[in-house]
């Protein structure tokens, strides 16, 4: 039975084209996916996330355990939000996660692997002695992104107050009498916030809020877009459980340091094809599935994620090359429904002093 989001009469009402995605009846788009995906480049847009299965941990060893059972180093101060992996026993990876270090622990989960991940949990805990429960809270919450370089202005408008927050940091507010947790966190390559909510009514009026303050709504589809424009990965099209990551390039997220679950798998370890941007010449994109080929027409490798990018105007791409072949300007192409010429591109694909949370340009004015 395909789940409902607890917004989804608002997202109705504000004109919203529904899909299915990973069980969950959600917003494709509003619109149209290239201006959504551009109000959040240029100005603020926000996406309903709750699909996103949300587990809390409890007990004397939930961070211990969450830090063994993923790759990152969990054991910093409070309130840090850390992207980390869950790996199985070769190493390859079961998901990609976000732990919010906050009283409970709060662990995200992608929506397709909500059942896996509570059951491996499940496993790991039921051959250890660690002391830890974990409660999924995913349909109990509602969590909203909102993001795009004027988002946080936007949503301390609402507030009332500006939100004393780094990056990748995350806290406990109060809006209405009620808590809300905020974390400077997000899936698009741009600054914001993910907020999560455990009163639908509140969740509601905040976001018919953002509405009135002009954050446009927007859909999956749009989010894909973005993701890809950052160099992000989609668990299922750029990672599975074949994927190490290393070949991933998802090394930043590995504490080699550390003793976690699936490490010896990874130790010396080789890698014979990497994950790489590739940029075509025009706006055609390459499509998941097609083969990538040196210029003498030899199999090198194969798209997993491509899309049009309304940030640079070109199609643009991710798979996986032989890694002689993954030096930044290597020419390759692209054997699809016609053959795209590419050349591998550093990703983010876009100017970083223009867009994402790093730009050094102001956004424009809007109109």
């Amino acid at each position: 039975m395909i789940k409902t989001l607890p917004l989804e009469p608002l997202h109705e009402e504000l004109g919203a084209h529904f899909f299915e995605f990973a069980g969950w009846r959600t917003p494709m788009k509003y619109t149209n996916s290239i201006k959504e995906a551009m109000a959040v480049r240029e100005d603020a847009g926000f996406f309903d996330v709750s699909h996103m299965a949300r587990f809390v941990l409890r007990g004397r060893d939930a961070l211990k355990f969450l830090n063994w059972a993923t790759t990152s180093n969990l054991m910093v101060e409070g309130g840090r939000t850390r992207y980390t992996l869950t790996l199985n026993e070769l190493g390859g990876i079961k998901d990609d996660n976000v732990a919010f270090l906050v009283d409970p622990l709060l662990f995200v989960v992608n929506a397709a692997n909500r059942e896996k991940i509570l059951n491996w949990f499940g496993h790991l805990l039921g051959n250890s002695d660690f002391e830890v429960k974990v409660e999924d809270v995913t349909e109990e919450t509602i969590m909203v992104a909102i993001q795009g370089p004027r988002a946080r202005q936007k949503v301390h408008q609402i507030l009332g107050f500006d939100v004393k927050v780094k990056k990748f940091r995350v806290r406990e507010v109060e809006h209405r009498g009620k808590k809300v947790l905020i974390s400077r966190t997000g899936y698009t390559g741009e600054d914001g916030y993910e907020l999560i909510f455990g009163d639908v009514e509140l969740a509601e009026e905040f976001v018919r809020s953002l509405v009135s303050q002009g954050v446009r709504p927007c859909g999956l589809v749009a989010r894909d877009i973005l993701r890809l424009e950052a160099g992000l990965v989609l668990y299922g099209n750029d990672i599975n459980e074949e994927t190490n990551p290393f070949e991933a390039r998802l090394d930043f997220a590995v504490d080699m340091s550390k003793e976690f679950f699936g490490k010896e798998a990874l130790i010396n370890r080789e890698v014979e094809k990497v994950r790489v941007g590739l940029l075509s010449e025009g706006r055609s994109a390459p499509r998941p599935g097609n083969v990538i080929t040196n210029l003498k027409g030899e199999e090198v490798g194969f798209i997993t994620s491509g899309n049009y990018s309304p940030t640079v105007r070109r199609g643009i791409a991710m798979g996986y090359v032989i890694k002689k072949y993954s030096e930044e300007g290597t020419e390759l192409l692209v054997k699809g429904v016609k053959e795209i010429k590419v050349r591998v591109h550093k990703m983010p694909f876009y100017d970083e002093d223009k867009y994402g949370w790093r730009r050094k340009v102001p956004a424009p004015p809007t109109s």
